[in-house]
């Protein structure tokens, strides 16, 4: 099913795209945080902390001092499982002999990005019009998870 607009053909109507806009931008989001979370992941526990300046009696700056442990990035359920992993590295980043269960995160971004892109750039006729792999119901429960 098709739609037509001033500049041509979409694939959705306007407010499937607009839910397909909504989803997109909480899925950048996700990638960023889940960025934040391999970040924090990489430091060792004794480097994940948040550290306060010091400064002098003029003002400039003298050290610092540790304030309290960096919490761990929060992570959207929608878009990042967590799972067990074998890992055959060990904290000093020498080989293992037997592999040992580490926790990662991966991100999946569910088809969004691509079907948003798709809904975006018209087509100039109604033959040319690609359809979405995902579909207005599975958008719709889509954003109601993220509502949650």
């Amino acid at each position: 099913m098709v739609h037509q607009s001033r500049w041509g053909w979409h694939p959705c109507d306007y407010a499937t795209f607009l839910l397909l806009k909504r989803l997109n931008r909480a899925c950048e989001e996700a990638r960023r945080r889940h960025a934040a979370w391999r970040r924090w992941q990489r430091k060792l526990p004794h480097n994940r902390v948040v550290r306060r300046r010091l400064r002098d009696a003029q003002g400039r700056r003298v050290g610092s001092e540790v304030v309290g442990p960096m919490p761990e990035p929060p992570l959207p359920p929608l878009f990042c499982v967590r799972r067990l992993v074998p890992s055959f590295w060990g904290a000093d980043g020498r080989p293992l002999q037997e592999p040992r269960l580490v926790e990662d995160v991966v991100f999946g971004d569910l088809g969004i990005p691509e079907a948003y892109r798709s809904a975006r750039r018209p087509a100039p006729s109604a033959e040319q019009v690609r359809p979405l792999r995902i579909t207005e119901e599975e958008l719709r429960r889509l954003v109601a998870e993220l509502a949650d």
